[in-house]
Formats: structure tokens, sequence, C-alpha cells
């Protein structure tokens, strides 16, 4: 294992909190799984890495990655069951996870232009029994494992190719807070108050 790979595991077992990582997602559930909330339910599991990790992953949201491990790049992908099945059997092969979308055919597209970071963290959102999360990275992602759909990239790499970062049965997560705001209340308050505001 190379040191880049290595320094990005190190941080991501040593310093972020997994167990409450994923106590966000189950706490969150379903609840921003609406057409118009997947975007934020993907920028808050995004944070919620910083946040569980006291910073040490920098959420930056920029084209191409999501966070910075000092000056590291890397992408956040999140699905339920990716990685395990839902009786917590590691899949031979990831799910098919969706790299980029292109808004138009990704025929012509090249991997540099679709891999932007050094490394992809595929995040096992699905239950306590596939809650995991693993990295691979760049320069080991083979050509073979991309699918340059007419609408997107797609990635389906083998389990066994990817270096585990948390696995199931490594945590402990316990029950979603229930007292959670509302999220979409609390934005449609939000907006109304800037409208308000003009």
């Amino acid at each position: 294992m190379d040191n880049t790979k290595q320094a990005v595991l190190n941080t991501l077992q040593s310093k972020v909190d997994w167990a409450h990582f994923f106590r966000i997602v189950r706490t969150i559930g379903d609840s921003l799984n609406g057409r118009k909330d997947r975007f934020d339910k993907s920028d808050m599991f995004e944070e919620a890495l910083e946040l569980c990790s006291g910073g040490a992953v920098q959420w930056v949201d920029q084209i191409g990655w999501d966070h910075l491990i000092k000056d590291i790049t890397q992408e956040m992908k999140s699905q339920k069951h990716c990685l395990y099945t839902p009786t917590g059997t590691l899949k031979k092969n990831s799910a098919p996870i969706k790299l980029m979308n292109s808004l138009g055919s990704a025929a012509n597209r090249t991997i540099e232009e679709v891999i932007r970071f050094n490394h992809l963290l595929i995040v096992d959102t699905g239950s306590r029994s596939s809650f995991a999360a693993a990295i691979v990275a760049k320069k080991d992602i083979r050509e073979e494992w991309l699918d340059f759909k007419t609408d997107g990239v797609i990635l389906k790499v083998p389990t066994t190719r990817l270096d585990f970062v948390v696995r199931p049965t490594e945590m402990t997560v316990g029950e979603p807070k229930r007292s959670m705001l509302s999220y979409q209340q609390e934005k449609r308050k939000l907006q109304r108050r800037i409208l308000e505001s003009i």
C-alpha cells in the first residue's frame, strides 16, 4: 500500500467516529429521498463526515471531489447496500456507483475527465447490518470497472480491491434521534425569512 493511501486510511480509521456518523445516517433515514432533497442529503452526509472527524476530513464540495485530507482529494459516494447485502454478507462487487452525471452522452469522456479525485470513499448507508466504508485510489481504478453510459459514468468495483475503513461488525450504532428537527420545514422557514427580507 502506498503512503498516500495509507495516510487516507489512517485518518479515516483513527479520526472519524463512524458510530456517530452512521447514527446521523439512521436519524436522517429516508426523510430526504425526494427528487429535490437528494442533493441536500448528500451534502449532509458529506458535512457529517467532517463533523465526525473533528475537522480532520475537510468538506470542500469542489467539482470532482468532496473532501480534503490534508492536500489529498477525496470523493464520497453513499448508497444503500452498495457493499453489503441487507443481511450483512459482503458483496462480490459494489453496487453500480454513478461517478458523474454527464447531462448528455458520456461515451466520449476520458477517465481523466471523470476521475478528478485522488481517492474514492464508498459508504454503505443501508442498515446496521451493512453500514461500512471503503476506499479505492484513483490509480487503482481499472477501465473495465467503468461503464460510460449515455447519461453518466458508472463504477462497479470488486470488493476484494477495496481497502475497508470500517465494517458492520466493527462498531455499535446507537438508536436514531427522534427529536431531530424537520429539515424540510426548517429549510422552508429559512427560504421564507429570506424572501420576506427582500
